[in-house]
């Protein structure tokens, strides 16, 4: 049920979920998979992204509606991830290329560990904003956007409408090529 619930999107879960047999709507299988089915479809491309606000670096809390204006990719990662440690270098690659055009990256860590998180962002140079509730999965950003595995991200357009999810490599670099490179 996890797997299954983690591979589909939120169109594909609420009709999987839809076609279930009533009886089965009290089963904690069901009233799980619907609340991940619904946590979706609200986070679903073209919708406004939630609020959240979490400590920084200096323990000053940080929300996400403070980066409205910009473009903005909330990427959720962990020092312990070697997964998203791999991705580190293209994100401050992508960060170092539209710097000053109106993008910004906010990362959100599932760390519980203060100071590997420190280093990690000491050590893979990631010079942009950082915030943790340092719960782990439990991280309260982490769960009210259904982030199931790491690195995830999201990128907002300024308005914070929602534009992409969990774009990586090629997709996340033609996805912004798009929307900041200047027109000629």
């Amino acid at each position: 049920m996890r797997n299954l619930a983690y591979e589909m999107d939120g169109q594909e879960l609420d009709a999987l979920v839809n076609g279930f047999d009533p009886s089965l709507k009290d089963s904690r299988y069901y009233v799980s998979l619907r609340e991940r089915a619904d946590k979706i479809l609200a986070l679903a491309e073209g919708n406004i992204a939630s609020e959240f606000q979490q400590p920084d670096l200096d323990g000053n809390m940080v929300a996400l509606s403070d980066f409205r204006g910009q473009y903005v990719l909330v990427s959720f990662w962990a020092s312990w991830c070697p997964f998203c440690r791999q991705e580190n270098p293209h994100l401050v690659k992508l960060y170092e290329q539209y710097a000053g055009r109106n993008f910004e990256i906010l990362g959100v860590s599932l760390d519980r560990n203060r100071d590997a998180w420190l280093k990690a962002i000491a050590d893979d140079v990631l010079d942009w904003a950082h915030v943790s509730d340092l719960k782990g999965w439990q991280n309260e950003a982490s769960s009210l956007y259904g982030v199931a595995s790491i690195p995830s991200n999201i990128l907002l357009n300024p308005d914070g409408v929602i534009l992409g999810r969990n774009l990586k490599g090629e997709a996340l670099d033609q996805k912004l090529e798009a929307l900041l490179s200047p027109e000629v």
